[in-house]
């Protein structure tokens, strides 16, 4: 993929400006960068690690856990040229010393006085944290802020803004069965839950997947807890007047998913949703749609380079939904397939979704 003018235009200036930077003091070197980072990239931010004698500094791209600039972050790093004093790497990483401290307006808080309990929570991982010893009242709100800092730090920006989910401050009761670990020791925890309790081993499934499926209401009436509300036969509007028929309001659908694309969701390298949307007005074009979507799965999956990982049938279309490697290479990929009849009238829809947010709408109800 061909940069963006703006991400052309810094690595330009960088170029020109690399030896210079490399002489400027460490703080002035970070202000330096960022200030002509902010021309041309916003959301992004430099840091620079390194000892002040070493021939050879880390460029670190971050966009301080803010998923929406991840793509931009990726193309920047992809796009940057031979340096000659900077390595370019995309993300903040895991700290290598795990065991660490931090200060802020005179509180202190090591890794090891946070302790963490871990829960699933729709796919991602939910934790549950607390203080031991107890930080007093008045100074909660920074202990947590702080918190925030080191779980970014102890597993990584990528890993905490994707494979994160809820994050709860807690009291432990004194006898509930909760396993806590602190956080200087969690980043291994937090691997051996993701593979052995999730199931995510990162390797593409083979041989016949697991489908399963369910029938769907859209547009139903529902409570605060999501739980269906059963309505009479009318719906009523707020002065006690007849609006519509509530069955006439609610549509139909149904949605297969494919658990055994479980094991990669979330894999740092199929985070883009690719949809392949059908028009599907009778049982023809259904089976000519899903025999299209099958093969458009199989072919991504045998070469590694995504997968097809559910479908839903609403309101006379059926949508197949990939997580691909490359959006321009699913393309180049499944051309033979999109040049047929059947795709004459196809949509095809591409969003970043690391946290494979498409799959677990529906798979938290089937696994």
């Amino acid at each position: 993929m061909q940069p963006t003018p703006e991400i052309a235009s810094f690595w330009r200036e960088f170029a020109v400006q690399e030896a210079a930077f490399f002489q400027l003091p460490p703080a002035e070197r970070v202000e330096q960068i960022n200030a002509l980072a902010s021309q041309y990239l916003h959301g992004v931010t430099l840091e620079v690690l390194g000892a002040p004698d070493v021939p050879r500094l880390k460029l670190v791209l971050t966009a301080h856990g803010h998923i929406e600039f991840f793509p931009l972050l990726s193309q920047v790093a992809g796009a940057a040229p031979a340096l000659a004093h900077f390595g370019v790497t995309a993300f903040r990483a895991r700290s290598p010393e795990a065991d660490f401290s931090i200060q802020m307006d005179g509180l202190e808080l090591s890794t090891s006085e946070v302790m963490v309990a871990l829960e699933q929570d729709d796919g991602r991982v939910a934790l549950e944290l607390h203080f031991k010893p107890e930080v007093p009242e008045a100074l909660a709100e920074q202990a947590r802020h702080m918190a925030f800092i080191m779980l970014d730090h102890v597993l990584g920006e990528y890993d905490f803004a994707v494979k994160v989910g809820a994050i709860d401050f807690v009291t432990p009761a004194p006898d509930a069965p909760v396993s806590w670990t602190p956080l200087s020791a969690l980043a291994q925890v937090f691997d051996t839950y993701w593979v052995e309790t999730l199931g995510r081993t990162g390797i593409f499934p083979t041989g016949e997947a697991h489908w399963e499926g369910m029938e769907l209401q859209f547009n139903c009436a529902v409570d605060d807890s999501g739980n269906e509300i059963e309505l009479d036969d009318f719906a009523w509007g707020d002065d006690d007047t007849v609006t519509e028929d509530a069955s006439d309001a609610q549509e139909a659908g149904f949605v297969a998913v494919n658990l055994s694309a479980d094991a990669v969701a979330m894999r740092a390298d199929l985070a883009t949703a690719w949809t392949l949307d059908l028009p599907v007005a009778d049982e023809d074009a259904q089976a000519r749609a899903q025999a299209l979507q099958d093969q458009a799965g199989m072919l991504l999956q045998q070469m590694h380079q995504g997968l097809m990982v559910l479908t839903l049938t609403k309101e006379g279309r059926r949508q197949a939904l990939y997580y691909v490697v490359d959006e321009a290479l699913a393309r180049q990929t499944l051309a033979p397939l999109l040049v047929r009849l059947e795709a004459a009238d196809a949509e095809i829809k591409v969003s970043f979704d690391p946290a494979w947010s498409g799959y677990f709408e529906y798979a938290g109800y089937l696994a």
